[in-house]
C-alpha cells in the first residue's frame, strides 16, 4: 500500500473521530436541554467550563478546513478545561483522552502531510 493512501486513512480517521465526539457531545448536551439533571449553572467558572467544552468538542469539525489551528484550539480548550474545572483526571482521564484523539489525529495528519505531502528535492 502506497503512502498517499495511508494518508488518507489517517485523514479520515481523524474526520470519523472529530465526528463522533461532536455528536456524542451534542447528543448529550440536547438530552441536558429535554430533560435537565441539574440547575442552571450559577458562577462563572460553570460558564467558562461549559463553553471550553463545547470548543473542545467542535474545533475538530472546523479541523476539516483548517487542521492544525482546529486541532491547536481543540486541545488548548481541554487543557483550560481541565484546570479551571480541576477536573480529577485520576477518575476521568479516560474522558479526557478521548475527547482529544480527533485533535492529535488532526495534528498527526497535518504534519504528515506537511513532511511527505511535498516531493522531495534534490540539488
Amino acid at each position: 500500500m502506497t503512502t498517499r493512501w495511508w494518508m488518507q486513512v489517517l485523514k479520515w480517521m481523524a474526520r470519523v473521530t472529530g465526528i463522533l465526539v461532536a455528536g456524542g457531545f451534542l447528543f448529550l448536551v440536547s438530552a441536558e436541554f429535554f430533560s435537565p439533571h441539574s440547575g442552571a449553572p450559577t458562577q462563572w467558572r460553570e460558564w467558562l467550563g461549559i463553553a471550553l467544552i463545547t470548543i473542545a468538542c467542535l474545533a475538530p469539525l472546523l479541523a476539516w478546513k483548517w487542521e492544525m489551528e482546529a486541532a491547536v484550539l481543540s486541545l488548548a480548550a481541554l487543557a483550560a478545561w481541565v484546570s479551571i474545572v480541576q477536573f480529577r483526571l485520576d477518575r476521568g482521564g479516560k474522558v479526557v483522552a478521548v475527547m482529544a484523539v480527533p485533535a492529535c489525529l488532526f495534528l498527526l495528519d497535518w504534519a504528515v502531510r506537511k513532511t511527505l505531502g511535498k516531493p522531495m528535492q534534490t540539488n
